[in-house]
């Protein structure tokens, strides 16, 4: 019998959910946080669904945000080790500055909490974005020594304040010798446990539901599942303490997964076309949201998962099973229309 209590941030989120229920499989207690209480119900019903009453007997809740102080000691007391998955995600009009604040003030916050606790161990959400190369590198192959230059002019808000998170992380730790580990995922995709949360899966949505221009962008798939193993992997095992993990490093493009799609879902007759890179760097001009995209048209670069295969045994879906079982999970809860 498991008798750890871990401590969970963003506990209504689409990776902290498959975090807490894996956690919960393997007979961790989960303290989990939330900015509003009044979400609890929903996600103990998504994350408990089908697990013993014992394991989800395990799950509690409690109050605290990341952009303040409060509630974070009440949630630490008496816990053994932290994953700080919760991070904002803004909503595409913050400024670069505004994200990063929020970002690096609220992963201080939680660690913060978690030294005046007396919690020393913490697993840490952090993002591929921490390790992204200027397109101009060319064709090579990254692994965790890398650190994304902050300069770069590509990266947007959000991934520059991933960036400053998990570096601030890095040195708080450090100066109040505690141990980290750090989990840089790519794309996330993969199943959803509830139908109000489905996270970067909307993308696999848009496709599901007829998209017909379809950016050439190559992703590199984490799926959620394994995430959640990994992150579990890294808290048990104490190679992992002072180490960054990648966890993406299997490629699929946004056409191939709508080619994935066609095949195995003919009744909803797809049909695509894939942009030319031109096309979408014209209509980024008029369209915020897809410039993000821009500078991945050119990406040569890969990443590798091999320490994490070293070091802990991890081991990864294929990505069209990812985004093949996040299809069907999308579906069964009648999104897909």
């Amino acid at each position: 019998m498991n008798n750890k209590t871990i401590v969970v941030t963003g506990g209504s989120g689409f990776v902290a959910g498959w975090v807490i229920r894996d956690l919960l499989q393997h007979d961790y207690t989960v303290r989990a946080s939330l900015r509003n209480m009044r979400k609890a119900d929903r996600v103990t019903g998504s994350v408990t669904r089908g697990l013993p009453a014992e394991q989800a007997a395990r799950l509690s809740f409690f109050t605290a945000d990341l952009t303040s102080t409060d509630g974070w000691a009440a949630g630490m007391h008496g816990a053994d080790a932290v994953m700080h998955v919760a991070s904002p995600l803004g909503h595409g009009t913050e400024s670069t500055a505004e994200m990063v604040r929020v970002a690096r003030g609220g992963t201080l916050n939680v660690l913060q909490a978690a030294h005046d606790a007396g919690v020393t161990r913490v697993v840490m959400t952090s993002s591929q974005a921490a390790s992204t190369a200027p397109t101009s590198v060319g064709d090579q192959l990254l692994d965790e020594e890398y650190w994304s230059p902050e300069d770069n002019p590509e990266l947007d808000p959000y991934r520059r304040s991933k960036i400053a998170a998990e570096k601030a992380a890095w040195q708080f730790t450090r100066e109040q010798g505690m141990e980290l580990t750090t989990i840089m995922p790519g794309a996330i995709f993969g199943p959803i446990l509830t139908p109000d949360q489905i996270s970067s899966d909307s993308i696999l949505l848009t496709m599901l539901r007829g998209q017909h221009l379809v950016p050439k962008v190559p992703m590199e798939i984490t799926d959620v599942r394994d995430l959640a193993t990994l992150h579990r992997m890294a808290l048990s095992n104490p190679a992992a303490v002072g180490h960054r993990y990648l966890a993406a490093d299997q490629l699929m493009t946004m056409p191939s997964v709508l080619a994935t799609y066609r095949q195995a879902f003919p009744e909803l007759h797809l049909h695509f076309v894939a942009a030319p890179n031109w096309t979408v760097r014209l209509v980024s001009r008029f369209v915020p949201s897809l410039r993000t995209l821009v500078p991945m048209l050119r990406r040569r670069y890969r990443h590798t998962t091999a320490a994490a295969q070293r070091d802990l045994g991890w081991t990864q879906h294929t990505p069209a099973e990812t985004v093949l079982d996040a299809a069907r999970s999308l579906m069964d809860a009648g999104l897909v229309k």
